[in-house]
C-alpha cells in the first residue's frame, strides 16, 4: 500500500537504459477509482506534457519509479480530462470534503492510499484542519466499496466504512 505523496516528486527512469524520463507530478485515477498512471512534470512552453500509463510502470520504489517504456506525450490538459488527479485537474482529490450519505462531515482529503499492483484506491487520509492535524493527527478512511466522487464532495457509504485515528 502506497500514499500518493510518497510517489509525487520521485524521479522516473527507463528500466533498460537508465535514462531519466522526468519527475512524478501527479497520480491519475479513472472513474472506477483505479490507478491509471503518472503525470510527469510539464514539458515546458514548447514541449508537450507526458503521461506514463500504469501498464508501462515496471516498479514504484521508495526512491524512484522504473518505467518499461517512454512516457506518452499529450498536447493539452483537456487530453487528461477523463482522469482525476490527486493534485491537478478540474476535479482534483486533494482538498475535497468527504461526507457520509447521512450528511456527517468526515474531513478534507489530504492524501490517498492505493495498491499499485492491484491498481485500486484503498483509503483516504483526511484532515480536519491544521490545528486538529497537529493535536490529534490525521484520520484514515477505509471503505469496502468506492466512494461516490461527486462534483464538489466525496460521499462515503452509509455503512461499512472504517475510520483509523
Amino acid at each position: 500500500m502506497r500514499k500518493s505523496q510518497d510517489v509525487i516528486g520521485l524521479p522516473v527512469y527507463h528500466a533498460q537504459t537508465g535514462r531519466h524520463l522526468g519527475t512524478v507530478r501527479d497520480l491519475l485515477f479513472d472513474e472506477m477509482q483505479r490507478f491509471c498512471g503518472l503525470l510527469l512534470e510539464d514539458g515546458g512552453v514548447f514541449k508537450p506534457g507526458r503521461y506514463l500509463p500504469s501498464e508501462l510502470i515496471g516498479a514504484i520504489g521508495t526512491d524512484a519509479v522504473m518505467a518499461d517504456s517512454e512516457p506518452i506525450p499529450y498536447s493539452s490538459p483537456q487530453a487528461l480530462q477523463r482522469w482525476t488527479g490527486m493534485l491537478t485537474g478540474q476535479r482534483k482529490l486533494r482538498g475535497r470534503p468527504v461526507m457520509t450519505e447521512q450528511g456527517q462531515a468526515l474531513g478534507m482529503v489530504e492524501d490517498v492510499y492505493f495498491l499499485e499492483n492491484a491498481g485500486t484506491l484503498v483509503g483516504y487520509e483526511l484532515s480536519d484542519g491544521w490545528w486538529s492535524d497537529w493535536r490529534e493527527g490525521r484520520k484514515v478512511l477505509r471503505a469496502p466499496c468506492p466512494l461516490i466522487w461527486g462534483e464538489e464532495i466525496l460521499i462515503a457509504p452509509a455503512v461499512g466504512w472504517q475510520m483509523d485515528e
